[in-house]
Protein backbone atom coordinates (compact mmCIF):
# COMPACT_ATOMS: atom_id res chain seq x y z
CA UNK A 1 0.00 0.00 0.00
CA UNK A 2 2.88 2.46 0.80
CA UNK A 3 4.54 1.90 -2.59
CA UNK A 4 1.08 2.40 -4.45
CA UNK A 5 0.60 5.90 -2.51
CA UNK A 6 4.30 6.84 -3.90
CA UNK A 7 3.28 5.77 -7.10
CA UNK A 8 0.04 7.64 -6.74
CA UNK A 9 2.06 10.65 -5.71
CA UNK A 10 4.59 10.22 -8.04
CA UNK A 11 1.93 10.58 -11.21
CA UNK A 12 -0.79 12.86 -9.68
CA UNK A 13 0.06 15.32 -11.87
CA UNK A 14 -0.69 13.59 -15.33
CA UNK A 15 -3.93 11.56 -13.56
CA UNK A 16 -5.12 15.88 -12.62
CA UNK A 17 -4.71 16.63 -16.64
CA UNK A 18 -6.60 13.48 -17.32
CA UNK A 19 -9.00 14.73 -15.23
CA UNK A 20 -9.24 18.08 -16.18
CA UNK A 21 -9.38 16.84 -20.40
CA UNK A 22 -12.70 14.53 -19.40
CA UNK A 23 -14.23 17.58 -17.67
CA UNK A 24 -13.41 19.46 -20.54
CA UNK A 25 -14.63 16.99 -23.07
CA UNK A 26 -17.64 16.59 -21.07
CA UNK A 27 -18.60 20.30 -20.47
CA UNK A 28 -18.10 21.00 -24.90
CA UNK A 29 -20.16 17.67 -25.64
CA UNK A 30 -23.46 18.72 -23.05
CA UNK A 31 -22.85 22.04 -24.61
CA UNK A 32 -23.51 20.34 -28.38
CA UNK A 33 -26.14 19.04 -26.72
CA UNK A 34 -25.12 15.38 -26.66
CA UNK A 35 -27.56 12.87 -24.03
CA UNK A 36 -25.69 12.72 -20.52
CA UNK A 37 -26.10 9.17 -20.47
CA UNK A 38 -24.48 8.75 -24.10
CA UNK A 39 -21.26 10.93 -22.34
CA UNK A 40 -21.58 8.84 -19.15
CA UNK A 41 -20.97 5.88 -21.10
CA UNK A 42 -17.74 6.85 -22.62
CA UNK A 43 -16.28 8.39 -19.76
CA UNK A 44 -16.77 5.14 -17.99
CA UNK A 45 -14.98 3.23 -20.61
CA UNK A 46 -12.75 5.69 -20.36
CA UNK A 47 -11.97 5.45 -16.81
CA UNK A 48 -11.96 1.38 -16.76
CA UNK A 49 -8.95 1.77 -19.78
CA UNK A 50 -7.54 4.45 -17.30
CA UNK A 51 -7.31 2.19 -14.33
CA UNK A 52 -5.94 -0.71 -15.95
CA UNK A 53 -2.79 1.60 -17.34
CA UNK A 54 -2.22 2.76 -13.85
CA UNK A 55 -2.50 -0.63 -12.38
CA UNK A 56 -0.12 -2.01 -15.25
CA UNK A 57 2.24 1.30 -14.64
CA UNK A 58 2.10 -0.02 -10.45
CA UNK A 59 3.13 -3.55 -11.46
CA UNK A 60 5.89 -2.41 -13.69
CA UNK A 61 6.42 0.16 -10.62
CA UNK A 62 6.10 -1.85 -7.78
CA UNK A 63 9.08 -4.51 -9.55
CA UNK A 64 11.49 -1.66 -10.31
CA UNK A 65 11.17 -0.88 -6.37
CA UNK A 66 12.04 -4.41 -5.66
CA UNK A 67 15.46 -5.20 -7.53
CA UNK A 68 15.83 -1.40 -5.98
CA UNK A 69 15.49 -2.83 -2.46
CA UNK A 70 17.40 -6.20 -3.19
CA UNK A 71 20.06 -4.45 -5.03
CA UNK A 72 20.75 -1.86 -1.92
CA UNK A 73 20.39 -5.05 0.62
CA UNK A 74 23.42 -6.44 -1.17
CA UNK A 75 24.83 -3.47 -2.49
CA UNK A 76 28.49 -5.73 -2.89
CA UNK A 77 27.19 -7.44 -5.33
CA UNK A 78 24.84 -5.32 -7.78
CA UNK A 79 23.72 -7.49 -10.24
CA UNK A 80 24.28 -6.89 -14.06
CA UNK A 81 21.28 -8.64 -15.49
CA UNK A 82 18.99 -5.33 -13.86
CA UNK A 83 15.17 -5.08 -15.56
CA UNK A 84 14.99 -3.45 -18.90
CA UNK A 85 14.88 -0.04 -18.91
CA UNK A 86 11.43 1.61 -20.33
CA UNK A 87 12.61 5.24 -20.54
CA UNK A 88 16.05 6.82 -21.32
CA UNK A 89 16.86 8.49 -18.26
CA UNK A 90 16.48 5.37 -16.63
CA UNK A 91 18.71 4.00 -19.06
CA UNK A 92 21.13 6.36 -17.77
CA UNK A 93 20.51 5.73 -14.55
CA UNK A 94 21.44 1.83 -14.73
CA UNK A 95 24.59 2.87 -16.50
CA UNK A 96 25.67 4.57 -13.54
CA UNK A 97 25.16 2.21 -11.58
CA UNK A 98 27.44 -0.07 -13.44
CA UNK A 99 30.06 2.49 -13.67
CA UNK A 100 29.94 2.89 -9.70
CA UNK A 101 29.91 -0.74 -9.07
CA UNK A 102 32.92 -1.40 -11.44
CA UNK A 103 34.90 1.91 -9.54
CA UNK A 104 34.04 0.29 -6.58
CA UNK A 105 35.20 -3.28 -7.62
CA UNK A 106 38.74 -2.01 -9.03
CA UNK A 107 38.94 0.03 -5.95
CA UNK A 108 38.05 -3.01 -3.29
CA UNK A 109 41.30 -4.99 -5.76
CA UNK A 110 43.45 -2.16 -5.47
CA UNK A 111 42.78 -2.11 -1.41
CA UNK A 112 43.16 -5.98 -1.16
CA UNK A 113 46.37 -5.95 -3.27
CA UNK A 114 48.27 -3.04 -1.42
CA UNK A 115 47.04 -4.73 2.61
CA UNK A 116 48.42 -8.05 1.20
CA UNK A 117 51.88 -6.52 0.43
CA UNK A 118 51.38 -4.51 3.46
CA UNK A 119 50.70 -7.74 5.34
CA UNK A 120 53.91 -9.51 3.73
CA UNK A 121 55.67 -6.31 4.51
CA UNK A 122 54.79 -6.31 8.35
CA UNK A 123 55.29 -9.83 8.71
CA UNK A 124 58.78 -10.16 6.75
CA UNK A 125 60.08 -7.08 8.73
CA UNK A 126 59.17 -8.86 11.98
CA UNK A 127 61.09 -11.89 11.21
CA UNK A 128 64.10 -9.75 9.88
CA UNK A 129 63.84 -7.76 13.06
CA UNK A 130 64.17 -11.02 15.45
CA UNK A 131 67.68 -11.81 14.17
CA UNK A 132 69.47 -8.47 15.68
CA UNK A 133 67.21 -9.12 18.74
CA UNK A 134 68.13 -12.28 19.47
CA UNK A 135 71.82 -11.45 18.96
CA UNK A 136 71.45 -8.85 21.76
CA UNK A 137 70.03 -11.03 23.85
CA UNK A 138 73.00 -13.32 23.78
CA UNK A 139 75.39 -10.17 24.34
CA UNK A 140 73.48 -9.06 27.69
CA UNK A 141 73.51 -13.28 28.37
CA UNK A 142 77.56 -12.73 27.75
CA UNK A 143 77.60 -9.52 29.35
CA UNK A 144 76.12 -10.75 32.81
CA UNK A 145 77.74 -13.55 32.69
CA UNK A 146 81.15 -11.93 32.48
CA UNK A 147 79.46 -10.00 35.37
CA UNK A 148 78.98 -12.88 37.47
CA UNK A 149 82.35 -14.52 36.79
CA UNK A 150 83.80 -11.38 38.19
CA UNK A 151 82.45 -12.11 41.70
CA UNK A 152 80.51 -8.73 41.41
CA UNK A 153 77.29 -7.98 43.54
CA UNK A 154 73.81 -8.50 42.43
CA UNK A 155 73.60 -4.02 43.82
CA UNK A 156 76.43 -3.21 41.78
CA UNK A 157 75.67 -1.02 38.99
CA UNK A 158 77.28 -2.64 35.83
CA UNK A 159 74.38 -5.84 37.04
CA UNK A 160 71.39 -3.50 37.45
CA UNK A 161 72.73 -1.60 34.05
CA UNK A 162 72.46 -5.05 32.42
CA UNK A 163 69.48 -6.30 33.99
CA UNK A 164 68.06 -2.95 33.12
CA UNK A 165 69.24 -3.78 29.33
CA UNK A 166 67.96 -6.86 29.38
CA UNK A 167 64.03 -5.94 30.35
CA UNK A 168 64.24 -3.17 27.31
CA UNK A 169 65.04 -6.34 24.71
CA UNK A 170 62.47 -8.32 26.32
CA UNK A 171 59.90 -5.35 25.80
CA UNK A 172 61.39 -4.68 22.33
CA UNK A 173 60.36 -8.50 21.88
CA UNK A 174 57.44 -8.47 22.89
CA UNK A 175 55.99 -5.75 20.69
CA UNK A 176 57.31 -7.05 18.11
CA UNK A 177 55.23 -10.66 18.84
CA UNK A 178 52.52 -8.25 19.11
CA UNK A 179 52.70 -6.87 15.69
CA UNK A 180 53.28 -10.35 13.76
CA UNK A 181 50.05 -11.20 15.86
CA UNK A 182 48.15 -8.12 14.96
CA UNK A 183 49.21 -8.30 11.09
CA UNK A 184 47.87 -12.45 10.75
CA UNK A 185 44.88 -11.54 12.43
CA UNK A 186 44.43 -8.42 10.40
CA UNK A 187 44.95 -10.70 7.51
CA UNK A 188 41.62 -12.79 8.06
CA UNK A 189 44.26 -16.14 9.12
CA UNK A 190 43.16 -19.32 9.14
CA UNK A 191 46.31 -20.14 11.03
CA UNK A 192 43.89 -22.11 13.81
CA UNK A 193 44.33 -25.40 14.51
CA UNK A 194 42.35 -26.77 17.30
CA UNK A 195 42.85 -29.75 19.07
CA UNK A 196 42.40 -31.15 22.77
CA UNK A 197 44.97 -29.45 24.71
CA UNK A 198 46.55 -29.46 28.44
CA UNK A 199 45.70 -26.20 29.45
CA UNK A 200 48.96 -26.32 31.77
CA UNK A 201 51.08 -26.59 28.68
CA UNK A 202 49.72 -23.39 27.21
CA UNK A 203 50.13 -22.08 30.77
CA UNK A 204 53.63 -22.87 31.46
CA UNK A 205 55.53 -21.48 28.59
CA UNK A 206 54.45 -17.48 29.67
CA UNK A 207 55.16 -18.74 33.25
CA UNK A 208 58.39 -19.39 32.31
CA UNK A 209 58.79 -16.79 29.77
CA UNK A 210 57.96 -13.88 32.64
CA UNK A 211 59.89 -15.71 35.19
CA UNK A 212 62.60 -12.72 34.94
CA UNK A 213 59.76 -10.19 35.33
CA UNK A 214 58.55 -11.24 38.32
CA UNK A 215 62.14 -11.39 39.93
CA UNK A 216 63.17 -8.25 38.52
CA UNK A 217 59.59 -6.66 40.38
CA UNK A 218 59.94 -9.19 43.84
CA UNK A 219 56.37 -10.34 42.91
CA UNK A 220 54.68 -13.35 44.31
CA UNK A 221 53.14 -15.73 41.51
CA UNK A 222 50.62 -18.33 42.58
CA UNK A 223 50.14 -20.87 40.37
CA UNK A 224 48.73 -24.72 41.19
CA UNK A 225 48.92 -27.07 37.98
CA UNK A 226 46.04 -29.04 36.92
CA UNK A 227 45.11 -32.30 34.88
CA UNK A 228 42.36 -30.26 32.85
CA UNK A 229 42.24 -30.22 29.00
CA UNK A 230 40.04 -28.43 26.54
CA UNK A 231 39.33 -27.88 22.95
CA UNK A 232 41.56 -24.99 21.87
CA UNK A 233 44.54 -23.85 19.92
CA UNK A 234 47.71 -24.02 22.17
CA UNK A 235 49.58 -20.81 20.16
CA UNK A 236 46.67 -18.33 19.80
CA UNK A 237 45.67 -19.11 23.77
CA UNK A 238 49.02 -18.73 24.88
CA UNK A 239 49.51 -15.76 22.96
CA UNK A 240 46.89 -14.29 24.99
CA UNK A 241 48.03 -15.74 28.44
CA UNK A 242 51.23 -13.56 27.25
CA UNK A 243 49.39 -10.32 26.78
CA UNK A 244 47.36 -11.17 29.86
CA UNK A 245 50.30 -11.79 31.98
CA UNK A 246 52.24 -8.68 30.90
CA UNK A 247 49.51 -6.43 31.77
CA UNK A 248 49.37 -8.22 35.56
CA UNK A 249 53.45 -7.22 35.81
CA UNK A 250 53.57 -3.92 34.29
CA UNK A 251 50.90 -3.06 36.51
CA UNK A 252 51.58 -4.73 39.71
CA UNK A 253 54.12 -2.72 41.82
CA UNK A 254 53.58 -5.20 44.76
CA UNK A 255 52.07 -8.40 45.73
CA UNK A 256 51.62 -10.88 43.17
CA UNK A 257 49.63 -12.67 40.38
CA UNK A 258 47.59 -15.59 40.69
CA UNK A 259 46.91 -17.72 37.92
CA UNK A 260 44.19 -20.45 38.41
CA UNK A 261 42.59 -23.44 36.10
CA UNK A 262 39.63 -24.39 37.01
CA UNK A 263 36.49 -27.03 35.40
CA UNK A 264 33.13 -27.02 35.81
CA UNK A 265 29.95 -29.14 34.75
CA UNK A 266 27.14 -26.38 33.62
CA UNK A 267 24.01 -27.00 31.66
CA UNK A 268 25.12 -25.69 27.96
CA UNK A 269 22.27 -23.33 27.73
CA UNK A 270 23.30 -21.88 31.35
CA UNK A 271 19.68 -23.57 33.13
CA UNK A 272 19.37 -26.18 34.97
CA UNK A 273 19.00 -29.16 32.97
CA UNK A 274 17.03 -32.02 33.40
CA UNK A 275 19.97 -33.78 35.56
CA UNK A 276 21.11 -36.19 33.12
CA UNK A 277 25.04 -36.04 32.25
CA UNK A 278 24.01 -35.59 28.47
CA UNK A 279 22.38 -32.65 28.78
CA UNK A 280 25.73 -31.05 30.60
CA UNK A 281 28.62 -29.60 29.37
CA UNK A 282 32.71 -29.42 30.74
CA UNK A 283 34.08 -25.85 30.54
CA UNK A 284 37.17 -24.73 31.57
CA UNK A 285 38.34 -21.97 33.34
CA UNK A 286 41.71 -19.59 33.25
CA UNK A 287 41.86 -17.03 35.66
CA UNK A 288 44.46 -14.42 36.02
CA UNK A 289 44.29 -12.40 38.66
CA UNK A 290 46.83 -9.35 40.34
CA UNK A 291 46.86 -6.96 43.02
CA UNK A 292 48.25 -4.09 40.49
CA UNK A 293 46.73 -0.70 40.03
CA UNK A 294 43.80 -1.89 38.56
CA UNK A 295 41.10 -0.06 35.92
CA UNK A 296 38.78 2.93 36.47
CA UNK A 297 35.22 2.13 36.28
CA UNK A 298 34.50 4.48 33.74
CA UNK A 299 37.78 2.73 31.63
CA UNK A 300 36.86 -0.94 31.92
CA UNK A 301 34.17 -1.05 29.43
CA UNK A 302 36.05 0.23 26.69
CA UNK A 303 39.57 -0.84 27.77
CA UNK A 304 39.22 -3.69 25.15
CA UNK A 305 38.82 -1.18 21.85
CA UNK A 306 41.61 -0.54 19.41
CA UNK A 307 44.12 2.09 20.69
CA UNK A 308 42.07 2.94 23.84
CA UNK A 309 44.60 3.26 26.66
CA UNK A 310 42.34 5.11 29.87
CA UNK A 311 43.43 6.48 32.98
CA UNK A 312 46.74 3.91 33.03
CA UNK A 313 47.76 4.67 29.44
CA UNK A 314 47.84 8.37 30.06
CA UNK A 315 50.30 8.00 33.24
CA UNK A 316 52.20 5.13 32.13
CA UNK A 317 54.25 5.83 28.54
CA UNK A 318 54.68 2.22 27.68
CA UNK A 319 50.56 1.71 27.05
CA UNK A 320 49.83 0.89 23.63
CA UNK A 321 46.22 0.44 23.80
CA UNK A 322 46.38 -2.82 21.34
CA UNK A 323 47.07 -5.78 23.92
CA UNK A 324 43.42 -6.31 25.19
CA UNK A 325 42.41 -5.50 21.93
CA UNK A 326 43.98 -8.64 20.29
CA UNK A 327 43.05 -10.75 23.67
CA UNK A 328 39.48 -9.98 22.77
CA UNK A 329 39.49 -10.49 19.44
CA UNK A 330 41.98 -13.86 19.25
CA UNK A 331 39.10 -15.32 21.46
CA UNK A 332 36.17 -14.34 19.67
CA UNK A 333 38.06 -16.27 16.95
CA UNK A 334 38.64 -19.28 19.28
CA UNK A 335 34.94 -18.58 20.24
CA UNK A 336 36.05 -18.47 23.84
CA UNK A 337 34.65 -16.04 26.44
CA UNK A 338 36.62 -13.36 27.94
CA UNK A 339 35.98 -11.48 30.93
CA UNK A 340 37.52 -8.57 33.03
CA UNK A 341 36.88 -7.49 36.29
CA UNK A 342 38.65 -5.04 38.32
CA UNK A 343 38.87 -2.48 41.17
CA UNK A 344 40.98 0.41 40.99
CA UNK A 345 43.72 -0.27 43.77
CA UNK A 346 42.71 -3.51 44.57
CA UNK A 347 43.90 -5.31 40.90
CA UNK A 348 42.62 -6.84 38.03
CA UNK A 349 40.82 -10.16 36.83
CA UNK A 350 40.79 -11.72 33.56
CA UNK A 351 38.98 -14.93 32.98
CA UNK A 352 39.17 -16.83 29.86
CA UNK A 353 36.22 -19.53 29.40
CA UNK A 354 36.81 -22.25 27.12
Amino acid sequence: MKNFRAYFAENIRWLAVIVFIALVMTGTMLLNGIPFYEIGYGMLLCGFVAAAAVLVGYGRHRESFRQLEQMQANIAAIPCDMKAPEYMYEKQYQECIRAVAQEKDRLQREMMSRQQDLSEYYSMWVHQIKTPIAALKLLMDEEMNACLDDDIAENDMRIMNVQQKQNEIFRIEQYVDMALQYTRLGAQTNDFVFERVLLDEAVKPSIYKYAKQFIHKQLRLTYVPQDISAVTDKKWLGFVIDQLLSNAVKYTKQGGVTIEVTAAVQPPDGSRGTGRAKDHVRTARIIIEDTGIGIRAEDLPRVCEMGYTGYNGHSDQYSTGIGLYLCRAILDRLGHQFVLTSEQGRGTRAEILI
